[in-house]
């Protein structure tokens, strides 16, 4: 294979050191001697472009106005390794500290498995007993993470983008993610599905240990909410944000891949209420509560979500 035949596309925005990590992990696997590595960097202010160009020369960036956001990086990205003749993209974010021989597995993989997309499974850095990105089954209005045993490659309905190989076929096929309906949160998940629902096959790949350097920020997608700073109204904001991970829009779309357009909107407005809007709405009613106490009620909600999950 040549090496213009796999594009690496990193999207990138203000995590200069992130990316520069990023970027050893592939020089120290090989992979930047095997393959065409594409930055994309959405309008970085810390100089992340500079020091790609002074560590690494040889690499090809890509410059954005900061309104490209994850799915607009990837799509411009995709956009140009496919005019310069690639097979396969990877979609790699700059937070994923890649294991040697992981992305020739991955390749390796679509060349051998026609009408396949695949994708890594990642474990937390800073935790190593949790899987941070990797594949998912489809439940009841929703989607859940699989634990791919180690050495293995198991078949799913859905993946993480944080690191995953689309061959050519994908985007002659469905074209390019669209950046419009889904900027950020949920890009991933509505190109893939819609992907699936082409006819493409997609899987898990857990032979080689991946990690996730850091967790991503927050400001869209804050965690325990019912702890966050601020007014108590401002989480009811991110429903309306088109890069939350709340956004009405995201849920929308990705029932509308996954079921049509009128059982779509049916599951989209069952789904988003149970999952999103009364929660959010409870939280902002107990967000005045004092601290102490909301801590307790916090707790509470995780060790009962985790004692269900592991009861079912």
């Amino acid at each position: 294979m040549n090496k213009e035949n796999v594009y690496i596309i990193i999207p990138v925005h203000n995590r200069k050191e992130i990316t520069l990590k990023c970027l050893d992990a592939l020089q120290q696997n090989g992979d930047l001697d095997k393959y065409c590595i594409l930055v994309v960097d959405d309008g970085s202010t810390d100089g992340t472009s500079e020091a790609v160009r002074n560590f690494y020369p040889d690499i090809n960036i890509l410059i954005g106005d900061g309104n490209l956001w994850w799915t607009g990086a990837i799509a411009m990205g995709m956009e140009y390794a496919y005019k310069q003749g690639a097979e396969y993209c990877i979609w790699l974010n700059d937070d994923c500290l890649v294991a040697k021989k992981s992305i020739d597995s991955l390749v390796g993989f679509c060349e051998k498995n026609a009408n396949s997309i695949i994708g890594s499974q990642g474990l937390n850095f800073n935790n190593p007993t949790q899987i941070y990105f990797g594949g998912k089954k489809k439940i009841w209005m929703n989607y859940r993470h699989i634990d791919c045993p180690y050495g293995e490659v198991q078949a799913c309905d859905l993946l993480s983008g944080n690191l995953v190989c689309i061959p050519r076929l994908v985007v002659n096929k469905i074209h390019y993610p669209n950046y419009k309906k889904v900027p950020h949160y949920g890009g991933d998940y509505s190109y893939l599905v819609r992907a699936r629902k082409a006819g493409f096959n997609i899987f898990v790949d857990n032979r080689y240990l991946n990690f996730n350097l850091c967790e991503e920020p927050h400001v869209f997608s804050p965690r325990r909410l019912l702890l966050k700073e601020g007014y108590p109204l401002d989480i009811i904001k991110l429903l309306f944000n088109p890069y939350s991970f709340y956004s009405w829009r995201v849920w929308l779309e990705i029932n509308q891949a996954e079921y049509g357009t009128l059982i779509g909107l049916v599951s989209f407005l069952a789904h988003y209420t149970i999952y999103f809007v009364i929660p959010i709405l409870l939280v902002s009613i107990l967000r005045p509560l004092p601290l102490p106490l909301r801590c307790k009620l916090s707790n509470f909600r995780r060790n009962f979500k985790a004692y269900f999950y592991l009861k079912k």
